[in-house]
């Protein structure tokens, strides 16, 4: 049966593997460039549209997203389910580009532009099948993923079930905070959080 030291110095096998491997042949490969490349455009276009007014709330929903992401990362590249073949630093899982950036990023501009759940469903299941269908396969043939027992369908149900859950939490806690805050602490806490903060909005209710 393995052993605790017999597994940490199987771990010290490994990290020197994966080092070696990163800084001969992934640091600076195109990989790794289109790695950096997409972060950067996906952090200018959430510094250029992102509604400043809402930062808290914002924050919070990419926040969760980003943790819930992350632990998923490491269940699926432990479990073999996928793995990074390019790494932006020489650590497994490799979180960035999708858990702590471009996924959340794109789902915090969806939840920004959506007051409704009618209006979030429609556009956030069209930002999981760009995710899913284009920028997934894009990064495989980039050599920065590798799918092992997974699909970009699966990729597509788990995301769309992961944004719906987290709005769901967000406008929870949101409502939470709004019946323990003083009337005359609302308008200046969350001048435009209570719009967006119903767990039905009025569109909803015609549907």
């Amino acid at each position: 049966m393995p052993t605790f030291d017999g597994i940490t110095d199987i771990k010290m096998v490994l990290w020197d593997f994966v080092f070696t491997h990163w800084l001969s042949v992934e640091l600076f490969s195109y990989s790794w460039f289109a790695i950096v490349g997409s972060m950067l455009v996906s952090y200018i276009i959430f510094i250029s549209l992102i509604d400043k007014s809402r930062l808290r709330e914002l924050l919070l929903y990419g926040s969760l997203l980003a943790v819930v992401f992350g632990h998923i990362d490491v269940i699926g590249t432990n479990t073999g389910l996928w793995e990074y073949k390019t790494h932006l630093m020489p650590f497994t899982p490799s979180l960035f580009p999708f858990s702590y950036t471009i996924h959340p990023i794109a789902h915090i501009l969806v939840y920004q532009y959506t007051n409704s759940w009618r209006s979030f469903a429609i556009y956030n299941t069209l930002a999981t099948i760009l995710f899913a269908f284009v920028a997934q396969p894009f990064f495989i043939w980039l050599q920065v993923l590798w799918f092992g027992k997974w699909t970009s369908f699966y990729s597509f149900i788990l995301g769309l079930a992961v944004t719906f859950f987290v709005r769901a939490v967000v406008i929870w806690l949101a409502n939470i905070e709004l019946k323990h805050t003083t009337e005359s602490s609302r308008t200046f806490l969350m001048p435009k959080l209570q719009p967006a903060m119903k767990l039905f909005h009025k569109d909803d209710k015609k549907k």
